[in-house]
C-alpha cells in the first residue's frame, strides 16, 4: 500500500508539472526577413534581433557578405531561391523553371547555395508556377535533403506542392502564415502583428515574412522587443527545427494571407 501510495503520488506530482509547463509556455513568433543581397541598406536588419532569419537571395552583390557577417553573430542564415512565376516576372540570377530538367535544378541549387555561406535552410522567392509542379519540386526536395537543409514554402500560391513533397521526401520543413509588409505603412503593419499574434496565441506558433524595407525593419525595431513582456517567444527557425515537435506544430495548417496580395510570387 506504501508503494502504491508512493508511485501514485509521484504520477501527480509528474502530470501537474507538465500541466504547469503547458500553461506557462509562450506561443512561438518566427520571422523570416527575406529578399536580402542586392541594396547596401540591407545591412540596417543587423539592427534587429538575432532570431530573425535572414533570407539571401543568390549571386547578389552583397549575398556572400551579409551571409558571412549574419553567421559570425549566430543569426540564421537561409537561401531565398528565385523559382518561376505565373506572371513570367523575372527571377534574378540562379532562378529555376518549370521547363528545367532534374539534373538542371539539382546543379543550380548547388550553385545557389555556395553564393549564400552558412545557409541552413531555403524558402522560395516567387515560385508561383514552380511550387506547384510536382516533378520539379521533388528533384529540389531531394537535393534540400542531401544537403541537410530545411525548407520554408514562402506560399506564394494555393496550389503550392512544396510541404506536400517535402513531407514524402522526408525534408523538414515549415509554412509561411503572414506577409507583414506587402502594403508599406505603419497601420497595415499593425494589422498584420496583430493577425501575427492571434495566429500565434491559437496555434502555439506562426511564421511571419517581412523583407528589408527601412519602414519594415523601423517597425519591427520598435515592437519585437515587447513580444516577451506580451507573453510571446520570438524563436529563432534554427531553433525551432532542433525542437522534438517541430513537425505537429509547423506542418500544421492554418489560414494563411491571400496569396494574391503577397509582394512577389
Amino acid at each position: 500500500m506504501r508503494r502504491f501510495l508512493i508511485g501514485f503520488t509521484i504520477v501527480i506530482s509528474v502530470v501537474s508539472s507538465l500541466i504547469s509547463l503547458s500553461a506557462v509556455a509562450k506561443p512561438n513568433i518566427i520571422v523570416i526577413l527575406d529578399d536580402l543581397g542586392y541594396r547596401p541598406t540591407d545591412v540596417a536588419a543587423f539592427s534587429l534581433p538575432k532570431e530573425v532569419a535572414f533570407s539571401i537571395l543568390p549571386q547578389t552583390p552583397l549575398s556572400k557578405i551579409i551571409a558571412q557577417r549574419a553567421a559570425q553573430e549566430g543569426r540564421p542564415v537561409m537561401l531565398h531561391m528565385p523559382m518561376q512565376a505565373t506572371n513570367q516576372k523575372s527571377m534574378g540570377p540562379l532562378g529555376l523553371s518549370t521547363d528545367m530538367f532534374p539534373a538542371a535544378i539539382t546543379h543550380t541549387l548547388r550553385k545557389a547555395i555556395k553564393s549564400v555561406p552558412n545557409a541552413i535552410g531555403v524558402n522560395n522567392h516567387m515560385g508561383s508556377a514552380f511550387t506547384g509542379q510536382e516533378d520539379s519540386m521533388k528533384a529540389l526536395m531531394e537535393e534540400i535533403k542531401r544537403q541537410g537543409l530545411f525548407f520554408v514554402d514562402s506560399r506564394t500560391t494555393v496550389l503550392t506542392k512544396a510541404q506536400e513533397v517535402a513531407e514524402r521526401v522526408g525534408v523538414p520543413n515549415a509554412s509561411r502564415q503572414i506577409f507583414l509588409d506587402h502594403q508599406r505603412n505603419p497601420e497595415f503593419f499593425k494589422r498584420q502583428f496583430e493577425r501575427m499574434k492571434n495566429i500565434a496565441t491559437d496555434k502555439g506558433h506562426v511564421v511571419v515574412i517581412g523583407h528589408p524595407h527601412p519602414e519594415t525593419i523601423d517597425f519591427l525595431k520598435q515592437h519585437l522587443p515587447s513580444l516577451e513582456t506580451e507573453g510571446f517567444n520570438l524563436l529563432s527557425i534554427a531553433d525551432y527545427f532542433t525542437r522534438d515537435d517541430q513537425h505537429d506544430q509547423l506542418f500544421a495548417t492554418y489560414p494563411t494571407d491571400s496569396v494574391t496580395s503577397s509582394p512577389n510570387e
